[in-house]
């Protein structure tokens, strides 16, 4: 007999009947690969849930199910820890950067010095500590020579309001909101980017602007201040 193909061709080969009743037999095929792709997909959910619950706990039905978008909800991103905390983690869950922290000084310029690994943020050890008064300043590569995308290289699209944390070693973290995004000339004043004073905020610095080929850097500088949430 002439047979049709079915929406899972793999199920075609475990329920193929040879029988004198074909009719009956093709609802009978039919009600089993109903009740197969039923159970293939109660057993799929049941289990992410469940793995789901083991990792993200009361809110993994959300978490789950929801647009990736929503991981940036403030309510899935925890509490900030009390006290400071040395930075080891930086995450930006609207830009989907989860990146590690190194510990950055000064250039023989004077300069604040910049990560080695392009694909890490740097912190700026001899400024202030996530949590304490005033601002921790982080710096990170758009990208390289070879056009390869640095940690900030999708800086320029973060908004007001998105959400950002910093953990340290141990996990403990604090949850900051975006409060402010400039641009400003690479010679313009440091002076209240680097405060030590003043309401707890992350600084996030970047290239930004063109490519000046002269000076062998871009022309702007992109600088991003979160405020500490809560």
């Amino acid at each position: 007999m002439l047979e049709k193909p079915l929406l899972l061709p793999s199920a075609k080969v475990a329920v193929v009947w040879e029988s004198p009743h074909a009719r009956r037999m093709r609802y009978v095929r039919y009600a089993i690969v109903a009740v197969g792709l039923f159970c293939v997909l109660w057993g799929a959910a049941d289990a992410t849930s469940r793995l789901a619950h083991v990792s993200l706990g009361s809110d993994a039905g959300f978490v789950t199910f929801a647009p990736a978008v929503a991981i940036d909800n403030p309510a899935l991103l925890g509490t900030s820890t009390p006290g400071t905390i040395t930075p080891a983690r930086l995450k930006i869950p609207s830009l989907g950067i989860d990146a590690a922290v190194e510990q950055v000084g000064t250039k023989t310029d004077g300069s604040m010095g910049t990560p080695q690994n392009f694909a890490n943020a740097g912190w700026y050890v001899f400024g202030q500590k996530p949590g304490a008064p005033g601002n921790a300043v982080f710096a990170g590569h758009v990208n390289n020579a070879l056009t390869k995308p640095g940690v900030f290289g999708n800086l320029s699209k973060i908004k007001k309001g998105d959400y950002l944390t910093v953990s340290d070693a141990a996990g403990k973290s604090k949850v900051y909101r975006v409060s402010s995004i400039q641009e400003y000339a690479p010679d313009a004043s440091t002076d209240g980017i680097f405060a030590a004073s003043g309401p707890s905020q992350v600084v996030l610095i970047t290239c930004d602007g063109d490519w000046d080929q002269s000076a062998h850097s871009f022309d702007k500088r992109l600088v991003v201040i979160a405020t500490l949430a809560y």
